[in-house]
């Protein structure tokens, strides 16, 4: 991806957000449950909550219990807790950009 294409993208999801922040009180942002940073990641053209569970649940097999945006990391990623065979429990943690799975 070239420079130009890549700030392209990141204006794109700033006005978005700004749009976001000015087309919604704070009040109402907050009542309504709208998550500023989900809308900018998925702004930014990276991969959503669906298609991160769908990369866990496939290289697992296992059932998908919960899925997090971590906006607060860099680069900001997905935490999908899945169950395995035998009850196990286990966490892991998708590239929100890549959709690759972070080791």
């Amino acid at each position: 991806m070239g420079i130009v294409s890549s700030l392209r993208r990141g204006v794109f999801a700033i006005s978005l957000l700004a749009w976001a922040c000015l087309a919604l009180p704070s009040s109402a942002a907050s009542a309504e449950g709208v998550d500023l940073t989900r809308l900018l990641a998925q702004a930014a053209g990276s991969v959503g909550a669906d298609e991160a569970a769908a990369v866990v649940r496939g290289v697992s097999g296992g059932r998908i219990l919960d899925v997090r945006l971590d906006g607060d990391a860099r680069p900001p990623v997905y935490r999908v807790k899945v169950l395995l065979d035998g009850g196990r429990v286990r966490i892991y943690v998708v590239d929100a950009g890549t959709g690759r799975i972070v080791p």
